[in-house]
């Protein structure tokens, strides 16, 4: 088994609102990613995904717990560790409209990364560019273009080729076709997975497409309200998922057949979600659950494993959980 090249520890990122006002967007999140492997988060939109990402590659700093890269602690650096650390650790953001300099051309997009770490010659770095272009299914004639000159899936290769600019060994995939078309997402999805096979990358893959996150991941944690509530392996997740919360986002997942589509059972979450500002001390998914005690208000359950590499975050876990079936 690979050995674990990221390492979250108990991660927090609080933002301030005023008047006292705290947005807990992380709480208490921890998990592994092994080399070579691709970690699917998963959950609905406002759940903290992409707040993990940034503050595991730095974008953020985070408010408590430890991230660990290769067995050594980042969570807090110098200028120049963070410098050196930012040619390991690289980001795929979800938008590339938004996330490519307008005025500056593809090269200089590329290659700008290449400059800071000084890692080639002019003519060398030029040369890489175009190696990169013709990696995401460009080609060299386009180094000389200008993002608007692009479509979105275009751009999003160009947005793959500066991540890979500067050899990272970890990506963060923030949504990376989720901007895209459908027709086009496919084509990234199947270019990411072809590059983490040459160049043994390893991913953290940030979703909402559950279906998707299924075909890309190894294993998948499932996030609500800034807290993950499982772990585990991808293929068991989808077979034995036990959080309500899981199975709920599970059922949601449209199916091609009709007829399939209309027999099956949708699981419809009643109440309303908890204030994610000044959260309580208990589970965040009481107020929605349909198996909840008094017991789970004792505090923010932890992640503990109930079955072999499956783990789950639920205080009632024992009265529910039945001859590794899952909930009654």
């Amino acid at each position: 088994m690979s050995k674990n090249l990221v390492e979250v520890r108990g991660l927090k990122k609080y933002f301030p609102l005023g008047d006292g006002n705290i947005l807990k967007a992380v709480d208490d999140v921890s998990f592994t990613i092994r080399e070579g492997e691709t970690f699917g988060l998963v959950g609905e939109s406002g759940c903290g995904k992409t707040t993990v990402g940034r503050t595991i590659t730095r974008l953020y700093t985070a408010t408590d717990g430890q991230i660990l890269f290769d067995g050594k602690d980042v969570t807090h650096l110098n200028k120049k560790d963070s410098k050196a650390l930012a040619k390991d650790m690289q980001m795929i953001f979800q938008d590339p409209y938004a996330s490519l300099d307008p005025r500056m051309t593809v090269e200089m997009i590329i290659s700008e990364g290449m400059k800071i770490h000084k890692m080639y010659s002019e003519e060398e770095t030029r040369n890489r560019v175009y190696e990169l272009l013709e990696l995401v299914g460009l080609n060299k004639e386009h180094a000389t273009r200008y993002p608007h000159e692009f479509s979105g899936g275009q751009r999003q290769r160009v947005g793959i080729a500066r991540a890979l600019a500067v050899n990272p060994r970890f990506i963060v995939c923030d949504e990376p076709i989720s901007a895209l078309d459908v027709s086009v997402q496919a084509q990234v999805v199947n270019l990411l997975k072809k590059l983490q096979k040459e160049k043994h990358l390893s991913y953290l893959f940030i979703a909402h497409d559950l279906s998707l996150v299924k075909y890309l991941s190894d294993r998948i944690g499932v996030m609500y309200m800034g807290s993950l509530v499982e772990v585990t392996e991808a293929e068991e997740l989808y077979k034995n998922p036990l959080h309500p919360y899981t199975r709920a986002l599970l059922s949601a997942i449209p199916v091609a057949d009709p007829k399939e589509e209309n027999e099956r059972h949708r699981i419809v979450l009643s109440g309303e979600p908890s204030n994610p500002i000044n959260t309580l001390a208990e589970c965040k998914f009481y107020s929605r659950c349909p198996h909840k005690a008094e017991c789970c208000k004792a505090g923010l359950p932890a992640l503990r494993e109930v079955k072999k590499g499956h783990f789950l975050a639920c205080s009632n876990a024992d009265a529910l959980y039945v001859d590794n079936q899952g909930f009654l």
